[in-house]
């Protein structure tokens, strides 16, 4: 069955893109610097692998000891809406007002001892 010509149908569109600024040469330099590299990279390895073992033992270093005041933090908030909940439940909506009144006194004092000169 033939679509007369007066009823447009929508024909698919091809999606075509030409790089503007491609340089086959010097991608064919890249790759063999890129390869160069890679070969220094493992004639070499024997004398960075201790430098890099030695870092990573760093990092997971630092990052065990942030961890356990992480814990802390994040104990002190569980006990904060514990205590909020159960006060809650015993004496009402003044126990947020008495959350309100010493959230400010918690700031303070965090601010304080991050303002104290490191050693």
């Amino acid at each position: 069955m033939k679509i007369p010509s007066f009823i447009k149908t929508s024909r698919y569109s091809r999606f075509h893109i030409e790089p503007r600024y491609y340089d086959p040469i010097k991608e064919e330099i890249e790759g063999k610097m890129k390869a160069a590299r890679e070969r220094l990279n493992r004639q070499g390895e024997e004398d960075s692998s201790i430098e890099y073992q030695s870092s990573i033992s760093a990092a997971f270093g630092k990052r065990e000891r942030r961890s356990g005041q992480t814990s802390i933090v994040q104990l002190g908030l569980a006990m904060a809406i514990f205590a909020l909940v159960v006060g809650w439940l015993f004496f009402g909506n003044d126990v947020f007002y008495v959350f309100l009144l010493l959230s400010p006194l918690y700031f303070y004092f965090r601010l304080r001892k991050r303002k104290a000169p490191r050693d």
